[in-house]
């Protein structure tokens, strides 16, 4: 008070009664602030620096206006202390310099907007290339984007083979410039694992966000214990220790995503997602399926339309608090529409109908059918084009699987599959397309060859046939485990790891056949050796796997 203002008081009493104090301005990041009580057992003031400033969880915009925040302060000479302030004496030491004109971002300004940004493209309504085992790799993902696609996931990577093995993570984790926003995508149970490739992702600079991988069904999740065998009850602070392991691990401009399936009832499900969102998740994935098995048939597992009702009422009840995108029922271009208008999600992903239709989210298909044709076989080709500039991490047989699905009618009308599958290479696959184009376009006469023909089915029949065989071992095994007492996937897990490189050079330099075949079946005796060395001489119709890409190894979680 000024000391006409205290004469004035003395004179007029009435006219000058006390006033409440203005509220004390909130400090500001960069502001160096006194604190009184800051460190334990010291009363004194210490002088500090406002490092950052968050909202308190939940308390309110009145509680906000009147300081609960929480403030990191970097104390001189000290560590970095989180508090409230509301219970301590403080002042303002000195304000912080007015911030400049912003210059131009630089990249690394450009990084740590990643997150909103990447959070806001999902909310303007995201169309989204899902996570695939073998199936979402760069060149496929660059064709989608071409079609668009706004954001993509990586194929599934195993969380401890991310971390131990750098030759894993380079060949897997492929980045592009024009391959953004990105989702590194992570399969794994152990919190520290999990936590350690997510902080390796990011420190690539190459991607946006990472997720965790709650919903596969198939065999290698059940036999590795990931996957949408993490969703049961009594894994699920196993989970939310994974997910906030995550969020501890990354940069805050690095988003954190779970991919789940539906639970079998929906308060079941709206748990699960809270508990995610509440962990530290700020994007969760719904496979309007629900959480199923690798050996569950019927309605709501692996088949039959996806719940799109259910996501919906996940989203009404989790409002705006967390980011939901809807995956299912997306064939075609009238489904996206559809489906964001059903669940009101913030954005739409799909695999499936990707691998069928890389263009889907551009435009709808042709009515006439040589124009169709053509149409997927450029798409077929186009990727091809992307292979060669960028490869494929899971080889031939992933790049034959992809141009199998997208130009399956006219491969198939013109008997060339099995042309495909043998071509062995991009360039050979390419010959069999263009052969292909030329029969779609009538520059040449295709002529059936009934031979031919049924040598392709009998083909087919064998890899069915061979399909169904490992599910029937796999089925004896669980029995097996069930009788004894054991875990279900005891036996199961046996000799399940595929053999990386370095393995198979460890085993090509063994001398001694007996001392190799001992040695395999100690590891991977569910894996055919003869495959993985050479040429196996069964072929379609061996038992043990071959590691083939078939429509049941490219699944989205």
């Amino acid at each position: 008070m000024s000391a006409f203002d205290k004469a004035a008081s003395r004179l007029h009493p009435d006219a000058c009664s006390t006033l409440p104090p203005a509220p004390q301005e909130l400090p500001r990041v960069g502001d160096r602030l006194a604190v009184a009580g800051l460190v334990k057992g010291s009363s004194g003031e210490v002088l500090c620096r406002v490092a950052a400033i968050r909202r308190a969880k939940d308390k309110g915009e009145a509680k906000a206006a009147r300081g609960d925040k929480i403030y990191e302060l970097a104390v001189d000479g000290g560590d970095t202390r989180k508090t409230r302030l509301l219970h301590l004496a403080w002042r303002v030491a000195a304000r912080a310099a007015p911030s400049p004109t912003p210059a131009k971002p630089t990249k690394a300004k450009k990084r740590a907007r990643a997150a909103p940004d990447f959070l806001e493209a999902l909310r303007r309504g995201g169309r989204i290339v899902a996570p695939m085992v073998g199936g979402s790799e760069l060149a496929f993902r660059l064709l989608c984007r071409r079609h668009g696609a706004t954001a993509a996931y990586t194929p599934m990577m195993e969380a401890t083979r991310f971390v131990e093995d750098a030759a894993f993570r380079a060949q897997y984790l492929q980045t592009h410039a024009e391959d953004r926003p990105l989702v590194a995508h992570f399969c794994g149970n152990d919190p520290g694992v999990v936590g350690r490739a997510c902080a390796l992702a990011a420190a690539t600079g190459g991607v946006d966000a990472v997720d965790l991988n709650l919903g596969c069904p198939q065999r290698v999740a059940f036999a590795g214990h990931y996957g949408s065998y993490l969703m049961r009850e009594e894994d699920r602070d196993l989970v939310k220790s994974i997910v906030a392991a995550m969020r501890r691990s990354v940069p805050r401009e690095i988003a954190v995503c779970v991919k789940i399936r539906l639970m079998d009832d929906f308060p079941a499900t709206l748990k699960l997602v809270e508990d995610l969102r509440d962990a530290g998740a700020q994007v969760v994935a719904i496979h309007g399926r629900k959480r199923a098995t690798w050996h569950r048939k019927g309605p709501g597992a692996r088949d039959g339309p996806a719940d799109l009702d259910s996501i919906a009422r996940v989203v009404r009840a989790v409002g705006d608090s967390v980011v939901v995108v809807s995956n299912g029922n997306v064939r075609d271009r009238g489904d996206v529409d559809a489906g964001l208008a059903t669940t009101g999600a913030a954005g739409v992903m799909s695999a499936e109908g990707l691998l069928d239709d890389p263009a889907l989210f551009s435009g709808p298909a042709l009515s006439d059918d040589a124009a169709e044709d053509l149409r997927k076989l450029k798409l077929a080709a186009d990727y091809l084009d992307l292979v060669d500039a960028h490869g494929n991490p899971a080889g031939y047989r992933s790049v034959a699987f992809h141009c199998r699905r997208v130009a399956k009618r006219p491969l198939e009308a013109y008997d060339a599959l099995d042309d495909l599958l043998d071509a062995g290479d991009a360039a050979g696959a390419r010959r069999v397309l263009d052969r292909c184009a030329r029969f779609a376009r009538g520059d040449e006469a295709y002529v059936a060859d009934p031979a031919r023909r049924a040598n392709a089915k009998s083909r087919a029949a064998k890899r069915l046939e061979t399909r169904a065989a490992r599910k029937r071992f796999e089925e004896r095994m669980i029995r097996k485990a069930k009788r004894e007492g054991k875990a279900l996937d005891f036996y199961v897990k046996q000799g399940a790891d595929a053999p990386t490189k370095a393995d198979l050079d460890a085993y090509r330099a063994m001398a001694d056949e007996a001392a190799r075949l001992a040695a395999w079946n100690a590891k991977h005796k569910q894996h055919c050796l003869t495959f993985h060395l050479g040429k196996c001489p069964r072929g379609d119709a061996c038992a043990f796997i071959h590691d083939k890409m078939d429509d049941d190894d490219v699944l989205h979680g």
